[in-house]
């Protein structure tokens, strides 16, 4: 099952995309995996933190970044329609 589009550019030659109407987009499947990463995420960090003083140094500073940049790629593919 597909759709056909075509569009005209500058050069007046037609293209013929076809894609699937039942692929979805990364971020819509990145919003399903939210919650296990998030759990592995902190799954991850809470045994680093355990392993001693630089391993806890590691994850308190990584751990809010890692999430923030999780969010943010979400938001940056749903902007750019991938």
């Amino acid at each position: 099952m597909g759709i056909t589009r075509v569009a005209n550019d500058q050069t007046n030659r037609i293209h013929f995309n076809i894609f699937s109407i039942f692929t979805p987009r990364i971020w819509k499947i990145m919003i399903a995996c939210i919650y296990p990463f998030f759990f592995l995420v902190t799954n991850y960090f809470e045994k680093l933190e355990r392993t001693g003083v630089m391993g806890a140094i590691i994850a308190d500073s990584l751990m809010p970044v890692t999430m923030i940049s999780y969010v943010m790629l979400i938001f940056v593919l749903k902007k750019r329609a991938i």
